[in-house]
């Protein structure tokens, strides 16, 4: 039975073919698009390349910055044992504030170097954008994101203990009355979404020389999984002439084994000790 087009006439052997080639043609660009696509969703995510940092011995730091729109395109990325994803920025700026967005905000990862540490330090990174704030004006962006240790990692027991917020570079105006910038931020085991309460919350601000708290630390119980929002405030408070601007904050995190893991390190070298000297001891 020969092929029939919708008038009822049919199909000759050169139409067959030509259907035969326009199905294949098809089948091949969708291959195409589902190769070429999952490879985008399949990407890797960048590793910090972390390398010393001229006169300053106790620092690492990789050369690049990223934005947050790159680490999500690449699917996260790794400092240390941990991974860094799932970013988002919510903006909201008035008339002649400044408040970056996910394009605009780059990260550059840094380890801490501490003697005796587990990994050689604390894991972290910069926060770099542009907040700024004129009198009466306020920048405010909030950041999200997900931070886990990686699963070799946190299989020996590895996992979050603390972590530090400090602010390095940030600016307030003499003219300003009551003009701040500040970081505050909260630490949660579920997404906020969930509406679990956070188990940690930071807050670091500059108002003045004798007004100003740039450092904040925390401890809690080890955990391998966390959500993290943070809400970066610039404003510029009620004076006539006064601005803010705020460019560069830190965060960093402590990791260390879990307890029973250094249970178990410290039952399996008794027992090799156990082992060696019962070999000693059969040997003579």
């Amino acid at each position: 039975m020969g092929l029939h087009n919708s008038g009822g006439h049919q199909v000759s052997g050169a139409s067959r073919a030509c259907a035969s080639v326009c199905v294949v043609t098809h089948l091949f660009g969708a291959f195409l698009a589902l190769f070429i696509f999952g490879g985008v969703a399949s990407a890797e995510p960048i590793i910090a390349d972390l390398q010393p940092v001229l006169g300053v011995p106790d620092l690492l730091r990789d050369p690049n910055f990223y934005t947050l729109d790159e680490v999500n395109a690449a699917g996260g990325i790794i400092i240390g044992d941990k991974l860094f994803e799932y970013f988002t920025v919510t903006t909201t700026e008035s008339v002649n504030a400044v408040a970056p967005g996910s394009a605009e905000i780059a990260i550059r990862p840094i380890q801490v170097l501490k003697s005796g540490s587990v990994l050689g330090g604390d894991y972290g990174m910069t926060f770099n954008g542009a907040w700024s704030a004129p009198a009466g004006q306020l920048a405010d962006s909030t950041i999200e994101f997900h931070a886990s240790i990686l699963p070799d990692y946190a299989a020996q027991g590895y996992a979050f203990k603390d972590n530090s917020l400090y602010i390095t570079a940030y600016g307030v105006s003499n003219n300003t009355n009551a003009g701040a910038v500040s970081v505050s931020e909260n630490l949660y085991a579920s997404h906020p979404s969930s509406g679990d309460p956070a188990f940690a919350n930071k807050f670091v601000y500059f108002k003045s020389d004798t007004d100003n708290q740039l450092l904040d630390e925390k401890d809690f119980a080890p955990i391998t999984d966390m959500w993290i929002v943070k809400d970066v405030v610039a404003y510029g408070g009620i004076g006539d002439e006064g601005a803010v601007h705020l460019s560069e904050f830190y965060q960093t995190f402590s990791q260390i084994p879990e307890p029973s893991t250094l249970v178990l390190l410290c039952v399996g070298g008794l027992g090799f000790a156990g082992y060696t000297l019962r070999r000693r001891h059969c040997s003579k």
